[in-house]
């Protein structure tokens, strides 16, 4: 996949536009008069959930020194949230955190990382760099609401009202060429953040807040299970006062030869401003069919305009209730264990048993306790 530059005005994760009427549709929700069957209640929950994955290098090597040459791949990308609650019948509200971070690149700009890194040569030519990063770390309150039909069907909306601590929003967008002794070039910076990782701009703390709301939607009988999850399917954050710098690199030779030089001079302003941006969606797709003593399943995982997909098989009369599944398109093996009623769900995923060379990992945990 390749990394495709949106302007401002078609980047609805920055301009907010076209979501108005969404709280107001959940809130709608909340009071639909349908017949509702209850579920075992009271219910105190607690999850963890944690889904990394890094194309060009392993996740380890990607957040640290980079010792080889990146591979293909255009995105490295973190969800991670937990959620500690409970539920009363068809009610439920949890405290929810959540840090979500993303970086879409091209491999022109993980290349040209990594040579500076390790001090080579540069490639010949003027090659394109783009960079684009969001990231939020944020929690605050979540209400739940869930519905079951005596047709099969079933519904549960999730509105998570949140309080920003940190977030990151930028592009780098431009190009670079290698002479003689030096590289040089030039790339345009727009960029947005609570702490600045660039500049190290000095400014009052910013306050931001805002709501997500996620669906759940299915069909369940005795043999089969249909759902689809979407996770931000409407979200919006926005901070008052938020620092502010747009404007351009351009490098300067420090006259060493045969090495990458980047000594950025920049050129641009800084100001605050109010800002707005929303996460990008996330959604799980699933379907179950029991058979005699086993359990086949298919799931399917939607992200940052990539899909996957991953056939499984349950074991239901074994101790632990254990699941494999395996993702082809990353080689991801998960494995997943949970008892009888649900109390407890263990789940682990990797495309790599040397978790220090894995460009994918999953780890998922949740306990209950019902009365």
């Amino acid at each position: 996949m390749q990394s495709r530059p949106c302007s401002k005005q078609c980047d609805s994760r920055r301009n907010g536009t076209g979501h108005l009427g969404w709280p107001f549709l959940f809130l709608g929700l909340m009071n639909v008069p349908l017949q509702s069957v209850a579920l075992p209640s009271p219910e105190v929950t607690l999850n963890f959930y944690s889904r990394t994955v890094s194309e060009a290098l392993p996740i380890r090597e990607f957040a640290g020194k980079w010792e080889n040459a990146p591979e293909s791949g255009d995105s490295t990308w973190t969800r991670n949230r937990v959620d500690a609650g409970g539920w009363l019948g068809d009610w439920g509200m949890s405290y929810t955190l959540r840090y979500d971070y993303q970086l879409q690149y091209n491999h022109a700009t993980a290349d040209l990382y990594y040579r500076d890194e390790a001090d080579l040569a540069p490639p010949e030519g003027a090659v394109p760099v783009y960079l684009d990063a969001l990231q939020l770390l944020a929690d605050g309150i979540k209400l739940r609401r869930r519905w079951s039909f005596y047709n099969g069907l079933f519904l549960q909306a999730d509105l998570s009202v949140l309080k920003a601590r940190e977030f990151q929003d930028g592009t780098i967008d431009g190009m670079m060429s290698a002479g003689e002794q030096f590289f040089s070039g030039n790339a345009s910076l727009d960029y947005r953040y609570t702490d600045d990782l660039l500049l190290e701009h000095q400014f009052e703390q910013p306050e931001g807040e805002g709501i997500s709301v996620d669906i759940i939607a299915g069909y369940r009988d005795n043999d089969r299970v249909l759902s689809l999850q979407v996770q931000d399917a409407y979200n919006v954050m926005r901070f008052e006062r938020a620092p502010y710098t747009h404007g351009k690199f351009d490098t300067a030779d420090r006259d060493i030869e045969d090495e990458v030089q980047l000594a950025p001079v920049f050129s641009g302003w800084r100001e605050l401003e109010d800002h707005e941006f929303s996460m990008p969606v996330y959604a799980l797709g699933h379907y179950s069919e029991q058979r005699n003593g086993y359990q086949w399943s298919m799931d399917l995982e939607y992200f940052l305009g990539d899909l996957f997909y991953r056939p499984g098989m349950r074991w239901g009369t074994l101790p632990g209730n254990p699941y494999i599944g395996y993702e082809g398109s990353r080689g991801q093996w998960l494995l997943a264990f949970t008892d009888d009623q649900q109390i407890w769900k263990l789940q682990l995923g990797f495309d790599d048993v040397n978790f220090a060379e894995a460009h994918s990992l999953t780890v998922s945990m949740g306990m209950a306790a019902r009365w």
